[in-house]
Order: structure tokens, then sequence, then C-alpha cells
């Protein structure tokens, strides 16, 4: 056998392992199905929270030491660098990142190509993490709040076209390990628009999500009511794609139940093939305290729900 020869069975070889590791990582992710979404009847245990207060939800929520949820979200300022999200979750053994990002869509800034530096520059940032992230991009776009990428600023083909751009830079930079979340919140928005409207198309979109607080409204509406949570889980089945709840939590000042946290909790077991991921919101903010710590009768529920439940995963792996 010539030296030539042997170098290029050698490669074959090495090649074919590489290939074998990578095939056996995407299984456990899940990425050969829906990306990285977990059996059914399981749900990856999420919250959104600042770092330095993540050991206090921990604690809070009853996790053990050395614990934390599977995944961990933030988000950017307008414009702003993913690597700080990534850098956060890192310091947690197999937390993976949710990076709920801030991009300015008006005036066709996306799909005019003059952010496409910035855009790979992101992207590369991203698949140079590795491991799972989550792209969270551009939220509640059917709401009223975010002028950036809310009606009248931005219109759903508008919309669309913007993150189909932002889609293709991560496919043409490599950026495979990210996980597309689109995420409206509850109910039609301006103009009576379904959020639908917004949806950018099966190839576009990985996971979907759904902003839904408990105590946003009566309980029957925020199930039932149009583009509420069945309406959002029926609409994740017709499309096969996974769905979490990717902000809940119950608000101070309003009352402190075991009822806020259970509506949740019962979604998603009533949808356990579609249901894959609980991300609370953790923190004060518009005068409006969500923390699990300051609602001692919500945090009794909620560790009564996960703690030694073993259909809440703690990684990704």
């Amino acid at each position: 056998m010539t030296r030539r020869v042997r170098i290029l069975i050698i490669t074959v070889v090495v090649a074919c392992l590489a290939v074998g590791a990578w095939q056996a990582w995407l299984s456990r992710s899940g990425a050969s199905g829906p990306k990285y979404a977990p059996a059914n009847g399981d749900l990856y245990l999420g919250v959104s929270t600042d770092i330095s207060r993540l050991g206090t939800f921990d604690q809070t929520a009853g996790l053990t030491s050395g614990e934390h949820p599977a995944i961990y979200d933030q988000w950017t300022t307008p414009d702003g660098l993913v690597q700080p999200i990534l850098t956060n979750a890192k310091t947690r053994q197999d937390m993976a990142p949710m990076v709920s990002w801030n991009l300015p869509m008006t005036g066709g800034q996306i799909t005019d190509g003059s952010k496409d530096t910035y855009l790979k520059q992101q992207a590369e940032a991203v698949k140079s993490a590795g491991g799972p992230v989550f792209i969270r991009l551009d939220w509640e776009m059917n709401a009223s709040w975010y002028p950036d990428w809310n009606l009248p600023g931005v219109t759903p083909a508008e919309f669309i076209a913007g993150w189909r751009h932002v889609y293709d830079i991560f496919q043409q930079a490599g950026a495979t390990n990210a996980a597309f979340v689109w995420c409206p919140t509850l109910w039609d928005g301006p103009g009576g628009l379904s959020p639908d409207a917004w949806y950018p198309g099966d190839t576009y979109v990985d996971w979907l999500g759904i902003d839904a607080y408990p105590q946003s409204a009566v309980q029957s509406f925020i199930l039932t009511g149009p583009g509420g949570l069945d309406d959002t889980a029926k609409f994740a089945q017709q499309h096969t794609k996974p769905l979490m709840v990717a902000e809940w939590a119950p608000a101070l000042p309003q009352p402190d139940t075991a009822a806020a946290m259970d509506l949740i909790f019962n979604f998603a077991a009533q949808y356990p093939k579609t249901v894959k991921a609980l991300v609370y919101f953790d923190f004060n903010t518009n005068g409006k305290d969500y923390t699990l710590k300051d609602h001692p009768a919500g945090a009794v529920e909620f560790r009564k729900q996960v703690d030694g439940n073993p259909h809440f995963l703690l990684s990704l792996g």
C-alpha cells in the first residue's frame, strides 16, 4: 500500500468519525427533528433575568446547588451585541442562551443591506458559541409598544422580509446552531390583525414563542381569546413547531396566588406534544414586580410543580 493511499484512507476514516459524532450530537439535541426540541411531555425550564440575580432565582425556584435553568434569556440594546449574553450563559454549565435581539427594522434598514456587516458579526459570534443558541428576534411584533418593529412603523410584510434577511445571513455564515424563535404577544394586534399575519414561514422559524402574563386579563380570555394561548398552541401544531412560553410571570401589586402560576403550568400540561419550554420573566420593571422571590405563595406553587418532576429539564443535553 502506497503512502498516498494510506493517507487517503486515514482521511476518510477521520471524516466519517467526525460526521458520526456530529450526527450523535444532533440526535441528542433534538436537531434531527424540530431543532433542540425535547421529547413529548418534557419541558425546558428557562428564566429571563440579570445574570447577577440568577442565583436568587435558582434558590427561590428550589433548584439545588449547581442546578440552573436550561435556557437563560437576556435582551440586547437596539442594534446591540449578542456576545455579552452568550458570555453570561457560559457562566453556568450546559445553560443555553436565548438572545432577545432588539433589531430596529424601520425604513427598510435591514433589507437594504446597510446593516449586513453588523448582522454577519452577530452570526459569527453565535457560530463561535458552538452549542445551541436561541434567537428571539424582535419579539411581540404584533403589539404597539415597539415602534422599531411594530405598526405603523413596520408592516407585517416589511417585518417578514427583514426576518428572512437576518435568517439567511445566519445560514450563509454557517451559524446553524441558532434556533430562531418567532414570538408574538397574546391576542390580535392593531387593526385586528391576527399574529400569524407576521409569520415569516416555516422555513425561517425553528420555534414558536408566546409572551403570556397570567394576570394580564381574565383567565378564560388568556386561554381562549382570539390569538390567545389555545390559538397559539393550535398554530404551533399546524406548523409542526415546538412552542415556548417565552415570557410569563404574575405581577405585583396584583395578588400573589397559586392560580396565576397554575394557569401556565396547566396550559403546558394540556399540550404535552407542543409546549416545550417555559421561560419565567424574573424582573421588577415598569412599576410591576414579576420576581419569583417577591411572590412567596407563587413560589411555593412553582416549586410544587417543578421540584422532583422529571419532565422539567435543566439542560438541553
